[in-house]
């Protein structure tokens, strides 16, 4: 993928406030954005400075920052957990989300949200693409489309659904350096996707003042076992993998297995191929190894 260079963007409107401080996509959100408009526009709240659920939480941010450029990347996101704390999903991913989507529309400023593959069933065996139907198989992906719903209603958001995230905030990776065997699932298939790219196309799509909902992801995919094993060759690691069947685990909320997004719409917005998620794993890996 042909990265396009910060000096190249229109910068978005500042201040940027970024809801969910603290977490992994939020992290890389600050970096980028802390590089385009310059630290002191860029505003990372952690939920007990903003809390998304908490009207007045919200109107507070709102009053005391000003911003101009709202992205939210709190979310609840215990997709087994979600089943049993139904309502701790639905304020963290439904009414929280919707809170801030209002909150900007009374202001007339842009508004980005994340949101999943899971509102997907997995069963068309292709690509999904934006037009077509969710059918959650959780609680956890019932959330997040209700909450896509709900800030699609304005027409200055942007949503991405992505997926399979990773980043050195909350590396997934480094700890297989310790293992001896490890079993990955053999039939979940997607793309795993780095919060730095998110948070550069983040940059980018606002620069270009584009709205609406798009999918993020790579142009090919792989099941999570060819993506361990990825990393197992990369890393040259002495690490046995030994894949699983996702149904013999028995889990509280049913994953779909084919969970590929197609990115035709995104790419054609950038005027480029999104590329395979090998390339930038690899660059992940090779910064991350490079401190181990």
């Amino acid at each position: 993928m042909t990265r396009t260079r910060f000096s190249e963007l229109s910068k978005p409107a500042s201040p940027v406030l970024i809801a969910g401080a603290g977490g992994m996509l939020a992290w890389d959100l600050n970096r980028t954005f802390s590089d385009l408009v310059g630290q002191q526009s860029t505003i990372a709240l952690s939920r007990a400075e903003l809390d998304i659920a908490n009207p007045e939480s919200v109107e507070a941010a709102f009053q005391i920052y000003q911003p101009k450029v709202v992205i939210n990347a709190a979310a609840y996101t215990q997709v087994d957990k979600a089943e049993t704390e139904r309502d701790l999903a639905l304020a963290g991913n439904c009414t929280g989300p919707a809170l801030l989507a209002e909150a900007c529309r009374r202001r007339g400023i842009a508004f980005v949200h994340y949101s999943t593959d899971q509102v997907f069933d997995g069963s068309l065996g292709r690509p999904q693409r934006e037009d077509d139907r969710p059918n959650p198989l959780n609680w956890y992906a019932g959330s997040k489309l209700e909450g896509e719903k709900k800030v699609l209603t304005y027409d200055q958001s942007l949503v991405f659904r992505v997926q399979w995230l990773y980043g050195e905030k909350k590396d997934r990776f480094s700890p297989l350096r310790q293992k001896e065997v490890f079993s990955p699932f053999a039939d979940q298939f997607g793309a795993p996707t780095w919060t730095k790219e998110i948070a550069e196309i983040t940059a980018e799509m606002l620069s270009k003042k584009e709205s609406g909902l798009f999918h993020l992801s790579y142009d090919d995919y792989a099941s999570w076992a060819d993506v361990f094993d990825f990393v197992k060759q990369t890393w040259k690691l002495q690490l046995k993998l030994e894949p699983q069947i996702t149904a013999k685990l028995n889990l509280p909320a049913k994953r779909p297995l084919f969970s590929v997004l197609s990115n035709a719409k995104l790419s054609s917005v950038l005027g480029r191929s999104m590329g395979s998620w090998k390339k930038p794993l690899g660059e992940f890996l090779q910064r991350v190894g490079a401190r181990n």
